[in-house]
This record gives structure tokens, sequence and C-alpha cells, in this order.
């Protein structure tokens, strides 16, 4: 797990330091490839779930290619240690379309996660749609099965755009349970800025939007986006993750590892962390290595920590431009 027991004789408390994980991580492997080498070919944009009972890690990601193909399929991947990957299950944006009756366009970030009153998977998706009435736009849609191989049955659009501040977007949440309580720090934007909002839910699917969190006490910049993990802390809950802030031809990029401290009742960012990520393998950019998403992943099969990165080759940048592929950082405990 992240707690900092181990460590509370240096006088951590509550959650490992994300400046810890920042120092102490090793690169261990190439996790995915992405889906051929021409410039748009992405990897990523997923989570790990570590099922403790079955002894398995199961990761979603997204392949995509460049436009107009781009993100085209969710895929499931299972492993036995974390590290080597097979293909479970797949399900193309075509299938999806016809299961959440959408014209689904594109597939983004999503994740898995098992639900705790049911025992049943939740499947994540933001998805590029056209919605009757409210147009082309990003939701998020929910999926739910027994199984990860599924069938897979449609709950529908769960966190819908509709705000002044998601009039365009409500995709690619960072969803985890704290406490019993889904939490989702969510991709907010209204056509001209991008911020992170805050939506909670008891059961995963009846969701309550909070709003776009302050940050510090003050506004959000221009353009703000988080993922990771949101992790139970001794203050409360805790995003550990990247933050991008730049866009590069299309592209959210960053160097910047991050945690924040998620005040529910006053809906503020409390900056806990904040260091640069150098690239410790040849497949990141030195400049900006990683593409976004991520997911720091506590393994209570190994006592380790284990960080997946979307990274940029260093071949190119931007939306339509560079290749990314899946890596594995490993922090031991």
């Amino acid at each position: 797990m992240l707690s900092a027991r181990k460590f509370a004789g240096f006088g951590w408390q509550g959650l490992v330091p994300a400046a810890y994980l920042l120092r102490a991580r090793r690169f261990k492997r190439v996790v995915l490839e992405p889906p051929d080498y021409n410039p748009g070919s992405w990897r990523g944009a997923g989570k790990v779930l570590v099922d403790v009972e079955r002894g398995e890690y199961l990761l979603t990601c997204r392949p995509r290619k460049a436009h107009p193909v781009r993100g085209y399929a969710v895929e499931i991947y299972s492993s036995r240690d974390g590290e080597e990957f097979k293909l479970l299950t797949s399900i193309a944006k075509e299938e999806l379309s016809e299961m959440a009756k959408l014209e689904v366009r594109s597939i983004e970030g999503q994740q898995l996660l098992l639900d705790p009153a049911t025992g049943r998977y939740h499947l994540y998706l933001a998805v590029d749609n056209f919605t009757p009435g409210r147009g082309h736009g990003w939701d998020t849609l929910l999926l739910v099965s027994d199984d990860p191989k599924g069938p897979w049955e449609c709950r529908g659009l769960v966190l819908r755009r509709g705000d002044s501040y998601d009039s365009v977007e409500a995709r690619d949440a960072v969803i985890d349970v704290v406490d019993g309580l889904y939490v989702a720090l969510y991709k907010a934007s209204d056509g001209s800025r991008v911020n992170a909002a805050l939506a909670v839910s008891s059961d995963g699917v009846e969701w309550r939007k909070l709003g776009v969190l302050k940050l510090d006490g003050g506004s959000q910049p221009g353009y703000l986006l988080l993922s990771g993990r949101i992790l139970a802390g001794a203050l409360g809950p805790v995003f550990v993750g990247f933050e991008s802030r730049v866009v590069v031809e299309g592209a959210a990029v960053t160097d910047t590892f991050s945690s924040y401290l998620i005040d529910l009742r006053g809906l503020n960012l409390v900056r806990l962390f904040s260091g640069r990520w150098e690239p410790r393998s040849p497949y990141e950019r030195p400049d900006y290595p990683v593409h976004s998403y991520c997911d720091v992943v506590p393994d209570p099969l190994r006592d380790r920590i284990l960080i997946y990165v979307e990274a940029i080759d260093p071949s190119g940048i931007g939306l339509n431009k560079e290749v990314d592929r899946l890596l594995l950082y490993e922090v031991p405990l």
C-alpha cells in the first residue's frame, strides 16, 4: 500500500510522499508498444486494478492512430506480475457505438474499478460522441460486467457535459473509492478553458458534480489537467500523478509530477508537492516526457508502488506527430 508506516521513524506520516516516489523510482520496462510507429500512434490512458483474490493485475488501455482513426478501442489486459500483460478483451468504438446507442468518434481516458457494493467491474470511458440536442463533445460512459472479459452492460453517460464550465468536455476522469465514496477529478472544458472539476457518487453510477476546484484558494490557470490516482491520506483524499499545463500542437504534455490534497468541503486543491519528472529511459522526450496519462498503483501483492506512464517518444511531439508507449516505473518498499 502507499502507507508511510515503514518510514515512520523518519517522521513521515500518512502516505508515502510523492517526492520520495519521484526520487526512488526506477525504470522497469516497456509494457505496451503503440499500434504502429507512424506519427499519431499511441497506447496508454488507462488504469491498473490489482485483484488480490485472483492474484491478477488488470490493465485498461486506449490504442490510437492519427486522424481520422483516433482512439479506436478500449483494451483490457491481464498479468500475473504487473509487468508482462496479455490481451484479455477489446471493444472497438463501433461496438461501443452500438452498445451505447451513440455515435462514438473516439475513445480516450478509461479505467477499471471493482464496485464494493456489487462486486461488479465498472469500466469508465471518455468518449467523443454525438448526443441529440447537445451536439458533439466529450462525456464519460460506464460499462458494467461480472467478468473483465465481458459481456459488458452499458449504463449510459454518467458524467455528462452541460454546465457552464464543462459544456464541451466532461471526461478523462481519475476515479477512485475513498472511504466508500467514489471521488472523481475530471477534465472540464467550456471550449476556452480546461480545468480540474470534482464529482462524487455513492454507487459509481449516479454522480453529483461539485464544480471546478480552487487551487490553493485561488483560481486554476487556463489549462490544468490531472492524471493519476486518488488515495486516502491522513489529511483526506490525495491526488498523486501528473499535472499538465502545456499544450504542444494539440497534445497536452507534461514534465511535472505532483500531489494535491483534495479538500472536499472547501472544494480546493492544496498543493503538497511538485517536482520535475526526469526521464530515466530512452523512450521519453527530455523536455516533455509524458503525454498527460499515468497511474500510481499500490501493489499489495509485492510490496511496491508501480507507476505506469504514457511516454512520448523523442522522435516527435504533437497530436498527430508523436508516438506514445506505455512504460512502467517501480518504487520498491
